[in-house]
């Protein structure tokens, strides 16, 4: 049997509710072209495993327990927002993040210990980014304009920073109403 999961950092609730003050602003100013995204879906996937084999889980999950065992706390400055892929036909509207050492290292040991359990890493560089809104499939083109016109107000307007506290692995499942995400594992760094 296999299982979805994946590794994420939490944002914290002051984090959250800025991002939902965000997305509301877009709102208020836009035809209706996005599906915004929860609350209790904003995160920083670390690394999303489509299939993981069940007997994987409980390994995998000591072995970034051990691996991470000494990571101390560490801030993350967010700011602006952006577009993948990009203005001219957008799919996804996101918050970015002000580069972070301790953010890319527990990256790349998260994906060392996937890769070591056979799941394949991630082709494309990690850009750490939180998904706030996602383009609906047919939007006019006079829709569009009137997004870009508020994102090119807007989009320098978000700064927020929280301290990363601990990594968190989830089971996703899916669901007529979307994901639901169960919490396999909380790994806590060091205060």
């Amino acid at each position: 049997m296999s299982l979805r999961v994946f590794t994420a950092i939490d944002l914290s609730p002051q984090v959250v509710g800025a991002m939902q003050a965000f997305q509301r602003k877009f709102a208020e100013q836009i035809p209706p072209i996005l599906r915004w995204t929860k609350a209790e879906q904003l995160h920083i996937t670390l690394k999303f495993v489509g299939a993981l084999q069940e007997d994987h889980l409980a390994p995998i999950m000591s072995h970034l327990e051990r691996a991470l065992q000494n990571q101390p706390c560490f801030p993350l400055d967010f700011r602006e927002a952006g577009i993948f892929p990009n203005l001219q036909s957008p799919r996804i509207l996101w918050i970015g993040l002000l580069p972070s050492h301790e953010l890319q290292a527990i990256y790349r040991i998260n994906e060392s210990i996937f890769k070591e359990y056979g799941y394949a890493p991630e082709k494309r560089p990690f850009q750490a980014h939180i998904t706030i809104g996602r383009f609906k499939d047919k939007c006019g083109f006079n829709d569009l304009q009137m997004f870009r016109n508020v994102y090119f107000t807007l989009q320098k307007h978000f700064k927020a920073i929280q301290k990363v506290e601990h990594l968190t692995f989830y089971e996703s499942t899916l669901t007529p109403h979307g994901a639901a995400y169960k919490i396999c594992d909380t790994i806590t760094f060091q205060a």
